[in-house]
């Protein structure tokens, strides 16, 4: 049995979560970079550009999406952090269907995870964390 994308396209799940997007800053990056370095409330994170080219520069809207690798309560305020390749974070949850969870934690993430998520959770993300635009 071939498992269910989590996405159809990255136009389709941006337009499915845009009310999620939240005011970044994009640094600038070298030309063909996957990566952009992105300010957000939360700090500075490393996403994968999943945007068309170029990349732009400076402030814009932009939606964080990871998955779940392993998920627990949270003890403690909302965080984000990188963790070598990896992001954890906690925060707040709200169940948006179908596995997606929106976790509040200083940076808004749509997080996809199988099983129930604790209303505070502290999630660890599966490398890349990835950014729409």
């Amino acid at each position: 049995m071939t498992p269910r994308p989590i996405e159809e396209s990255p136009e389709s799940f941006l337009e499915r979560f845009s009310a999620h997007r939240e005011e970044v800053f994009l640094f600038p990056e070298p030309w063909g970079s996957p990566l952009v370095e992105a300010k957000t409330p939360a700090g500075v994170v490393y996403a994968f550009d999943r945007g068309p080219p170029p990349t732009p520069t400076g402030p814009l809207r932009a939606l964080l999406h990871g998955v779940a690798e392993a998920v627990g309560p949270l003890e403690g305020e909302a965080f984000l952090r990188r963790e070598g390749p990896r992001y954890r974070l906690g925060g707040e949850t709200t169940p948006l269907g179908g596995g997606f969870y929106l976790l509040e934690a200083g940076a808004k993430v749509v997080v996809y995870w199988e099983g129930p998520m604790p209303k505070r959770a502290e999630v660890l993300l599966s490398p890349p964390l990835m950014l729409f635009r």
